[in-house]
């Protein structure tokens, strides 16, 4: 049977390249809310971001820990090492330098999220849930963070909330694929199965570049 499936946290290693710490793709947050880079340090970001596109774990690592001995409480610095380190399968030295960057600068609502996807698949999900409203909090319009939270709460069996989490996240990003995805599934999956529902969340999420899914199509054709 089909299930709500975690999203990987993309591009959090370049959440900036540069001392204007350009805010990263999937946070919202206005600069002065994420923070910067420590200075001078333009030629060694533009380095570790190179590291990180080519997936030089170790290169990437020396980089970001360079730039934390000019400013060993950046919080920046912190969420890069940690997604550095999130990429090189060390979880739990992802969670330690997530959990320093959020202790720096709490309003970076992107790194709360990293901590909640970490702690999930961990197993640890009230945690998980915890660290997901922090982002909300921090970001309410981020779609992702409510999709996060949705899925949580949905390994719990709190439907209603992940509906309603779902449901947000695509009225703050109508173009997001993968919450209309993760809306036909758990429509499909009610008891009775809300099949029209499915079909028309499932529709859109394909509309939207979201891969086909044969579960989900076979049993939309039952």
């Amino acid at each position: 049977m089909p299930r709500l499936f975690w999203i990987p946290l993309l591009a959090l290693a370049l959440i900036a390249t540069a001392q204007d710490a350009t805010p990263p793709p999937l946070n919202r947050a206005p600069t002065e809310r994420v923070g910067t880079l420590p200075p001078d340090t333009l030629i060694i970001s533009q380095r570790a971001a190179e590291a990180f596109g080519k997936k030089d774990w170790p290169a990437a690592r020396a980089a970001y820990q360079e730039m934390l001995k000019s400013d060993p409480e950046n919080a920046l610095s912190w969420a890069n090492l940690g997604a550095v380190e999130q990429q090189a399968g060390n979880i739990d030295e992802a969670i330690a330098c997530f959990s320093k960057s959020v202790r720096f600068n709490p309003q970076i609502s992107q790194t709360w999220s990293a901590l909640g996807l970490l702690h999930s698949n961990k197993g640890d999900t009230y945690l998980a849930i915890s660290m997901f409203t922090r982002a909300i909090h921090e970001d309410p319009a981020d779609a992702r963070a409510h999709n996060y939270l949705a899925i949580a709460a949905k390994t719990l069996g709190w439907a209603d909330t992940a509906e309603t989490e779902l449901l947000r996240a695509i009225e703050l990003d109508p173009s997001y694929g993968l919450a209309y995805f993760n809306l036909s599934l758990m429509y499909l999956n009610q008891t009775p199965p809300a099949i029209e529902l499915a079909k028309r969340h499932y529709e859109k999420a394909l509309a939207l570049g979201v891969a086909k899914d044969e579960i989900i199509e076979r049993k939309l054709k039952e």
